[in-house]
């Protein structure tokens, strides 16, 4: 599955002939809350939504074409406001404090955040650098480039290669919460972060 250009942000769409697809994703999130995603087919969802698989089709071209639309519906509404860029030293809780938002406005729609980061397959635009990439790792990369300028941040590694690695950070402390390993996404996005941000070993560290 080709993961396209990045959708930051973009509008839930509600209106019009746009009713019938909204009431399609409505209808796909409920069947696979209730039965898993790989028990429901299109038949099922064209079903329960009173459409047909024609209509189906005229909407979604698969059936893994409604996972991106979800993500889409889920980080829609999750893009924290802008953020004056940060004082060189606060850069990493600048950084978090901007992810927890992103993950509390997320936690608003509880059932879709669930379902999404507790998918069995890795979908395209679930990944970081896929199709539906939450606005908020915009703020981020403008954050550690303004870092790298202030020499507060490594410049030896592509600003583009840490923000992957903190939205698998994201996705993971997503996930984490997901399958009930942790009850606050953010705790788990606080511990990891401090291994992104300062590493796992010792070196160049005063041991007190």
């Amino acid at each position: 599955m080709a993961s396209g250009a990045p959708a930051w942000g973009r509008a839930r769409r509600t209106s019009g002939r746009d009713e019938t697809r909204t009431a399609i994703l409505d209808t796909a999130l409920r069947l696979f809350d209730e039965r898993g995603y790989v028990g429901v087919r299109v038949e099922d969802i064209a079903q329960e939504a009173g459409v047909s698989r024609a209509t189906f089709y005229k909407h979604f071209a698969e059936r893994e074409q409604i996972l991106g639309e979800l993500f889409e519906r889920l980080i829609g509404g999750s893009v924290p406001p802008e953020v004056a860029p940060p004082a060189a030293e606060d850069i990493e809780q600048h950084v978090l404090g901007v992810l927890a938002a992103c993950m509390e406005r997320m936690l608003e729609d509880e059932r879709l955040a669930r379902f999404v980061y507790s998918l069995p397959i890795r979908h395209d635009a679930v990944l970081p650098g896929g199709s539906a990439v939450p606005a908020v790792f915009a703020q981020v990369q403008g954050c550690l480039t303004e870092g790298v300028g202030a020499g507060r941040v490594r410049s030896d590694i592509p600003v583009e290669r840490m923000v992957e690695v903190l939205g698998r950070t994201f996705e993971a402390s997503m996930r984490a919460w997901a399958d009930g390993t942790v009850s606050d996404p953010r705790e788990r996005l606080g511990e990891l972060a401090r291994i992104v941000f300062g590493g796992i070993t010792t070196a160049g560290r005063s041991t007190g």
